[in-house]
């Protein structure tokens, strides 16, 4: 391999790398409970259950579908105080900036990094 080839392959690995450890996505949805986790006072850990209608792909399912979306177990503590500030309200819509992970099986993983009450924009005229 010429060393013009063994660059473009080491600038690609770069930008992959760079690419799948930044990958970031916002999820505006209904958000049936928040849960959180403690294992023997080592493992923590949380989770926001999101709700969608059903596509209708997976015959197994009837109603809704949940959506698991992690949190680090701190930040349950703080949507609790937004619900006792009545700063959001659950169940209800929350916007969620998510951090995108490879997990098991080669599926992706969401792992929430912000959660906020979901205000719609105002519609342009």
């Amino acid at each position: 391999m010429s060393d013009q080839n063994q660059n473009q392959n080491a600038q690609i690995g770069q930008i992959g790398q760079g690419f799948l450890t930044n990958m970031q996505t916002t999820v505006v949805g209904y958000v049936v409970c928040v849960t959180k986790y403690e294992i023997d006072g080592d493992t923590k850990g949380g989770a926001i259950w999101v709700s969608k209608p059903t596509s209708g792909r997976n015959a197994n399912i009837i109603g809704d579908e949940l959506i698991k979306i992690k949190i680090h177990y701190d930040l349950f503590d703080q949507l609790k105080q937004k619900q006792d500030s009545k700063e959001m309200v659950f169940p209800g819509l929350a916007e969620i900036f998510a951090e995108i992970d490879m997990g098991g099986g080669n599926k992706a993983t969401l792992t929430a990094l912000s959660v906020r009450k979901y205000i719609p924009e105002n519609p342009k005229k």
